[in-house]
Formats: C-alpha cells, structure tokens, sequence
C-alpha cells in the first residue's frame, strides 16, 4: 500500500520516522478507532485434548529426519520466505527448552539427539566467514550451515543452547560433565562479545544494542556462573561469566524509554521481541520482572499499537470481544505486516506469569496498577489476568481453521492463515502459555 492508497481509506499514514530501516506503517485514523480490552472472564483456551494435538504437532518438527535437528517449518515453499525447512540455531534451544518444559522426563530421548547435533554444528569449519557459534541456520539433515545470502552473524545463539542445555542437565545429572564442555565454549564466546554487532531476532536489522539479546546473554552468564563452579569445577570461568553478566545489567536500564516502556534497539524501538525477552531471560530476581513498571508499560503500549494496526483487532474491539493479536513491530511489512502466532502467545505467557507473581504476594507500583488497570478494564486481580491472558489466545484460537495446525501468521486484514505451516516456534509458545496457565490457576492467592 503506498501513501495515496492509504490515506483514500480514511487511514493515516507514517513513515515511521526516524527509523529509516522500517517500511512505512498504515492505520486507522482516530474517526474508525475502537478501543481494546484485555478485560476477559477467565476460561481454559485449549482443552486437554487440543493441547495434546499441538504437542504431537511440536514433537513432528524435533528431531528431523533423525538428525537431532529442530526444523523451522515442514513447508518448503511460502510467501516471502520461501523455504522454512531448516534448522535455526535460535529456534531450536528455544524449542527444545519448551519441550523440556512440556514433557519433562519424556523429553529425554529428542534433548540428547538434539544435544549431539548441537555439538556435531559446532565443530566444523564455517564456509561464511563468521565463527560457527554465530551461524543462524543450517541445512536438514546435513547439519552443514546454509551458504546463501543470510543476515549474519546472529548472536543469540550461543547463549539460548547453553541455558537450554544447563536446563537438560538439571533434569539429568549423568549428562552435566559432557553439557559443560559445550556450555564452557558458547559462553566464553558470549563473555568475550556480548556487546558486538549482531542482527536481531527477526534477521532484518544490525545493532549492537538489542535489548533482546542482552536480556537473554545475562541470563546465560549467571546461570552459567553458577554451572561452571559446580559442574565444570571452574571458578575462574565463573567469575568471568559473573563479570560480564554485570556488564550488561548496567547497560539494560538504557533500554527504558522516556515514556516508561522497554525498547529492542535504538533503530527498532517498538518490538515484541522484548516480550518474548522479559518470558525468556527472566531470572525471577526482580530484574524486569512481570509486575515491574516497564514491563507492564512495554505490555500496554504494545497492545495499543496492534489494536490500532490491525483490522482484525478493531472488528474484535467492535464486537466487544476482548483480547488483542500482537505482531512484531511498528511498521512491519514482511507478507503484509501481521499479527504472529508465536508473539500473541507470548504477550499471553506474560499476562498469566503476572497471575501467578500476584497470587504469590508481587507487589506493584501505583503507576503499573493504574496502566494495568486500563489495560483489564477490570480490577488487577489473579483471575482477571488469568483471564486476559484467555482473551488473546481464544482470539488467536478462533483464526485456526484446520485443528490445530497453525501458520507463522494470521491476516491483519480477513484473519486467514498465512506463511509458514506448522512453525515449530508457534507450537513451542502456545505450550509455554498452556503451561504459564496452569501454574497461574494453581497458585493459591497469598493472603497477608
């Protein structure tokens, strides 16, 4: 859509100044706008049976034609993309965690496959002149890295398999010597280059500040800090792990905005990626936790972006049907620029561990109470962000129209499903909600 066509529609246009890298950005104008509401009564998105059905979906992705791999996708030809069938290094450990998370001892067999590929990807020579910790994917079921034109170096990876591992070898003691070998080496690389240039999780932009990033290397460096000193008997490597955590907490505070909420980057300010960072990275130590200040304020900005953006939004605010689908940032145009199952999934996630953290006594400011509040239309109570966190997943819910099989996105427009099939991140996320959820339903409220 071009300014002229835009504007014809009774919509505003903008050029999403000074971000010269995003594509410009249509929307409503304040005559059509709706206003949404997360404000929901608590009911169960998935039944039993139709979160087992994504699971068996999820675990068709893991271990690829027997490679230990984690394919992106089965679907080899869609939209702008192309082929999905490869393995990213990012969304394997993210998968992989959420499978341990999910089927706890039963994830044994596919975390060791998956543990012997990662280590099969590390040594070998780099045919793309990056080192091979920062390889963003690779071929199935070869395991050699793609040579094509690519956004590289991502640096992410290191990180997410170190902490995926350490989470594997918690559950299973026997295997913590050989995770310390792959650990060690991933996160002397992160230590040594936290703060290099990188492309951000969507592969469209450089920087060296993503707070994506930063958010979940820390993470990574003081759960391996700790890792180091008692399963690899290092207590040099773990101070150095402990030291360059410091580094980048004293750089997260920068990623605050005027107006409260976290931004990714300077370049790419409005981004959900640091929705799916405060669920991935968050270490429960107060950090950016899910009733701070800036998380609740990054959530509710976030929302109202994407309710104004999308129609699919403002016919559900024009029904009264609560509940917003988040996309990835201001400006999106990849495949038309739309709502992302993976990311409204996430947006849930946050919605129910902050249920959880306030059944368990959280407190909050004045300021997140009131925004929160805004945002429920409702009292800040566990049930009502229970049932917030409801209100975007059954409205995701409602676009799936074979099962549960669900593309990388849903129209912004008509609410058909587009992109990749059956996108293992989607799967991974929607079974983080499912299980954010029951955790959240079976905190009993502290009283004091």
């Amino acid at each position: 859509m071009d300014e002229d066509s835009c504007r014809a529609a009774g919509c505003c246009w903008d050029p999403v100044s000074p971000n010269p890298g995003n594509a410009p950005w249509c929307f409503f104008s304040n005559r059509t706008l709706q206003s949404c509401t997360l404000g929901g009564d608590a009911k169960e998105p998935f039944s039993d049976e139709e979160a087992a059905e994504v699971l068996r979906l999820f675990e068709a992705n893991l271990d690829a034609e027997g490679s230990g791999e984690v394919m992106a996708s089965p679907d080899h030809a869609t939209g702008p993309g192309g082929d999905y069938y490869y393995a990213w290094a990012r969304d394997g450990a993210l998968s992989m965690h959420a499978y341990l998370q999910t089927k706890g001892a039963g994830a044994e067999e596919k975390m060791g496959k998956w543990l012997s590929w990662v280590e099969r990807s590390m040594n070998q020579p780099d045919p793309n002149d990056v080192d091979i910790l920062v390889e963003p994917k690779y071929l199935i079921p070869q395991g050699t890295p793609y040579t094509g034109g690519w956004c590289r170096p991502q640096n992410d990876g290191p990180g997410l398999r170190a902490v995926t591992a350490m989470a594997f070898a918690a559950q299973k003691p026997e295997v913590a010597g050989k995770v310390w070998e792959l650990v060690r080496r991933n996160l002397d690389w992160v230590a040594a280059n936290h703060s290099s240039e990188t492309c951000d999780l969507w592969e469209e932009v450089r920087s060296s500040d993503f707070f994506w990033n930063r958010y979940t290397m820390r993470k990574a460096l003081i759960l391996g800090s700790k890792f180091a000193a008692s399963a690899g008997k290092d207590e040099a490597r773990a101070a150095k792990y402990s030291t360059a955590a410091k580094e980048i907490e004293q750089q997260l505070g920068d990623h605050v905005d005027a107006s409260g909420y976290v931004f990714e980057s300077t370049d790419r300010r409005k981004d959900t990626a640091v929705i799916e960072a405060f669920n991935v990275g968050d270490l429960e130590d107060g950090l950016f936790g899910p009733l701070s200040t800036p998380v609740v304020r990054t959530l509710a900005t976030l929302s109202d972006l994407f309710c104004k953006s999308y129609a699919v939004n403002q016919q559900a605010a024009a029904a009264k049907t609560p509940g917003v689908l988040f996309g990835r940032y201001e400006g999106d145009s990849y495949d038309g620029g739309n709502p992302w199952v993976l990311l409204t999934a996430s947006a849930a996630t946050l919605l129910y561990r902050q249920a959880q953290a306030l059944a368990k006594g959280g407190s909050m400011d004045a300021d997140a109470n009131q925004v929160l509040h805004q945002l429920l239309g409702r009292d800040v109570t566990q049930q009502n962000l229970l049932g917030a966190g409801d209100a975007l997943l059954l409205l995701m819910k409602k676009y799936l129209t074979n099962g549960m099989h669900m593309n990388e996105q849903i129209d912004r427009n008509d609410g058909s499903l587009k992109s990749a099939k059956d996108l293992t991140w989607n799967y991974a996320n929607v079974l983080k909600a499912i299980a954010a959820r029951k955790a959240a339903a079976a905190t009993e409220t502290l009283v004091i």
